[in-house]
């Protein structure tokens, strides 16, 4: 968590963007783009928008958290995260979606047994494969949603935290692959 807690203030200091040299990447329809964790640290400053298209995500053994936001375009699209063995690095991926933008996005985690969601009404979040305060993280992704577009309503008691929080699971298909649709 204290990884995770200076990326985040790392990111806040020196995220300042020069609107003339760097545009995003979109990724429209039929568009397939596929890189390492490693490659999303220096690569387009992370300026990426999603428009119909997919992008893929391979791990990588660094020993960094990066953030990485997406802006999420009328067109939807899809975000793979691939199974990760033995590698160090995390991702933290914020996604942004225009008021606008309507079309569902798929998010698939590949070798994964369980994922789930919490969300936390105090901020209007729901953060999908990160864990309590208290725990690690679950694999090597993490992903920050704004509202609650699941409709989590479920309390459960976690060991360790005092009060019940709001979680929703899902299980992995027969080849260890979860497929979360985020509505429009």
């Amino acid at each position: 968590m204290d990884m995770i807690k200076q990326a985040i203030t790392h990111s806040r200091r020196d995220t300042v963007y020069d609107s003339l040299h760097l545009q995003p990447l979109v990724m429209h329809s039929g568009a397939w783009l596929s890189l390492r964790l490693q490659q999303l640290q220096g690569w387009n400053q992370g300026l990426f928008s999603l428009d119909g298209g997919t992008l893929v995500i391979h791990p990588a053994a660094v020993d960094t958290v990066t953030m990485l936001p997406i802006d999420i375009r009328s067109h939807g699209g899809s975000l793979i995260f691939t199974a990760a063995e033995n590698a160090s690095g995390t991702l933290l991926v914020h996604l942004l979606r225009s008021s606008n933008a309507h079309a569902p996005v798929q998010l698939v985690f590949q070798g994964c047994a369980l994922q789930f969601a919490h969300y936390d009404p105090m901020t209007d979040i729901t953060l999908v494969g990160l864990m309590p305060e208290y725990e690690l993280p679950h694999g090597w992704i993490a992903v920050r949603l704004d509202g609650n577009p699941w409709q989590i309503d479920n309390a459960v008691n976690l060991p360790g935290i005092g009060k019940p929080v709001l979680r929703r699971e899902w299980p992995a298909d027969e080849c260890e692959t979860v497929t979360l649709t985020l509505p429009g």
